[in-house]
């Protein structure tokens, strides 16, 4: 059966998928039919994703590779889904080949060892990395070899010590014994760090970078922690002063993939009298982009931090203000992208309720279509429930129909305990994101978790 078995399975490797294909431990057959004492079947599941997540390698420890697949890839990857047909499986179907663009491969395969412990290899050093930060966020000891493999993608090697900890008890070789066998909470633990992994690698990481002497005193040191943090998106704050900096840090960002905006903005930016000072700012980049011959040295977007509610206006004449706040945005971000310009706007969570809606019905909508993106600044630190991270920015991630909402979340001390992640610590914080990301997994709108701020982000990782 053995020979049989691998013929058959090859077709999955590589995008030709199989489908219902019945394969069974011990078996003898004939061109139509395998009698035996256990069989299983494997299904490939199409959830119109780019990743597929293969526990189908061969081996000892198949069904167990085959089990953290299923669990790892949930509802949202592709994968091949196990299920025990021993009373039903006479036959084997004919395959049908699936066509999928499969850009990212991650396949999980047990061996033996005398520890309880993970292997990830690959080449791809930011997903490794990626997987190896949440196997060990839950509590795993993972390392990265430096084996280089032909194969693009990932490859997740644990020892039959650490799947016997997902079991209680059961025959780590028999599907039919697993089947049976109650699984532990360290296995719903690993495989959720899987997809956890996948999560962050597939959504955005980006930051607010407020502080000019990050840039001017030490950039390297912060191109490192940016780097090191596989950040996206760097918003960096706009300052004449320190121009003749800009063109190391950003070419150096570039390099490593990181694209770089020009923050900038002010709460009586919103109002129509002071239109002239926004297009102002953006004028002085554009100078600036102009000024510098690497291309890669250039500000590649415009990011606006405009909030009018600390105004005396917000009070006064709230309805007015809201439409001032809508009519100068449109403004400035028609004047950035008749520029060139890739443009996203802050957007206060409140936005979608009562403080805005009825002076101004749909102004998160409005916010949300005309830009680029947007950055919802969910400022709490709890991902799920009422008055989380979740709550406050579920409308404009539901309502954006591509992903352009990103969530912000705050690291700044608050007098407020549950507002900032100040108060916790960093694995709280990043156990908190990864829940944000599980929750948003399926949503199209979804973009992205943003930090405020860098020097904050920096300085609870070193805590």
């Amino acid at each position: 059966m053995r020979s049989l078995f691998m013929l058959l399975l090859g077709f999955g490797l590589f995008g030709a998928m199989v489908n219902e294909v019945v394969f069974g431990e011990s078996a003898v057959s004939s061109q139509d039919e395998v009698v035996c004492e256990s069989c299983w079947e494997f299904t490939y599941v199409d959830n119109q994703s780019n990743v597929f997540i293969d526990g189908k390698e061969e081996g000892d420890y198949l069904p167990v590779s085959s089990f953290i697949a299923e669990s790892a890839a949930g509802e949202a990857y592709n994968h091949y889904r196990v299920t025990d047909v021993t009373e039903t499986a006479t036959t084997i179907e004919s395959s049908s080949e699936v066509s999928r663009d499969i850009s990212t491969n991650v396949s999980v395969l047990g061996v033996e060892g005398t520890t309880a412990s993970t292997t990830i290899k690959g080449n791809n050093p930011t997903l490794n990395s990626m997987i190896q930060k949440h196997l060990e966020m839950n509590g795993f000891q993972a390392t990265i070899s430096s084996e280089t493999t032909i194969q693009s993608g990932v490859s997740i090697v644990y020892t039959d010590d650490q799947a016997a900890q997902f079991f209680n008890g059961g025959d780590l070789t028999s599907l039919s014994s697993l089947s049976k066998t109650a699984k532990t909470e360290k296995f719903t633990s690993y495989a959720q760090a899987i997809r956890n992994g996948l999560n962050e690698y597939n959504t955005n990481k980006n930051v607010w970078l407020w502080d000019s002497s990050a840039v001017r005193d030490t950039p390297d040191e912060t191109i490192n922690f940016l780097t090191k943090h596989h950040v996206d998106n760097v918003y960096l704050h706009y300052n004449p002063l320190v121009e003749d900096s800009y063109p190391y840090f950003i070419s150096k960002l570039t390099e490593q993939g990181i694209k770089v905006h020009a923050l900038m903005g002010a709460p009586k930016w919103a109002l129509e009298s002071n239109l002239s000072i926004g297009k102002h700012r953006m004028d002085l980049v554009m100078e600036y982009n102009a000024s510098v011959s690497q291309e890669n040295a250039k500000f590649i977007g415009i990011h606006f931090d405009i909030e009018p509610h600390v105004l005396d206006e917000w009070d006064t004449d709230r309805a007015g203000t809201i439409q001032q706040w809508s009519n100068t945005s449109q403004e400035y971000i028609s004047y950035a992208k008749q520029n060139g310009f890739m443009v996203g706007s802050d957007l206060p969570f409140w936005t979608d309720g009562k403080s805005v809606e009825p002076y101004y019905p749909g102004f998160y909508k409005e916010m949300i279509d005309r830009n680029d993106y947007v950055t919802v600044m969910a400022y709490r630190n709890t991902a799920l429930g009422s008055n989380s991270i979740t709550s406050l920015s579920e409308n404009e991630v539901l309502y954006a129909n591509s992903p352009k909402v990103e969530i912000g979340v705050e690291l700044k001390p608050h007098y407020l305990d549950y507002v900032s992640f100040d108060n916790k610590t960093y694995l709280e914080m990043e156990q908190e994101l990864s829940k944000v990301r599980s929750f948003y997994q399926k949503a199209t709108g979804f973009n992205g978790i943003t930090y405020h701020s860098f020097a904050e982000w920096k300085a609870l990782e070193e805590r």
